[in-house]
């Protein structure tokens, strides 16, 4: 495969979105004897960065979810989007469907049928189909367009607002991915886990 300015763009982005998982760990005081710090000594050891499996192309579910991805990147491309809106855009799709249309499940008396961004689906042959799902990815672009631009400068921030700036109104409580928590912030971090696979899953794809 080529390694294209976009590709080296994306493994940048992997680079930086390891950087910020790895704050979790602690920061480490630096400075002369001289400067008082209020952080605690850190250990000068780091964590390996964790490896991302690539998606199964050989697997018949693994290939849909490769297949969804490969749809995301494309209409969030063509419709102008930049690395940051692609990579927000897979990261809410992980998070809300695993990349794959078509999951069933919620509470009692709502079950439903969802497309790749964890809305309930009602479109014709079924949310798994490959048209549905770019519908799905269409129909975010155009939501995206209704977002404050400042957004769009991290992928997190930007999948949120969009999902919330939905018309059909985004209830965290009422998906079929159910959440302990309903509010933004927990949305939030939830995309923020789905983040190193979006990465992952957009260099494997181009």
């Amino acid at each position: 495969m080529k390694r294209t300015a976009r590709t080296i763009a994306v493994a940048r982005m992997i680079g930086i979105v390891v950087a910020v998982a790895s704050l979790g760990a602690g920061l480490t005081a630096c400075g002369d004897d001289n400067v008082v710090s209020d952080a605690s000594p850190q250990s000068e050891t780091t964590s390996a960065a964790p490896q991302i499996p690539a998606i199964d192309v050989t697997d018949n579910v693994d290939v849909r979810r490769y297949y969804t991805v490969e749809s995301i990147v494309r209409i969030v491309t063509e419709r102008g989007g930049d690395e940051t809106m692609v990579l927000g855009a897979l990261a809410a799709a992980e998070a809300e469907s695993g990349w794959y249309a078509g999951n069933s499940g919620g509470g009692p008396g709502m079950t439903r049928t969802v497309d790749v961004f964890g809305w309930q689906s009602s479109y014709p042959g079924g949310a798994e189909s490959g048209q549905a799902t770019e519908a799905a990815v269409q129909h975010f672009m155009d939501v995206a367009t209704t977002v404050p631009p400042e957004t769009r400068n991290d992928p997190v921030a930007f999948a949120v607002a969009v999902q919330f700036a939905d018309p059909r109104g985004y209830d965290p409580g009422r998906r079929v991915f159910s959440r302990a928590s309903t509010n933004r912030d927990s949305v939030a971090t939830e995309y923020t886990a789905s983040l190193p696979k979006a990465a992952a899953a957009l260099q494997q794809v181009q």
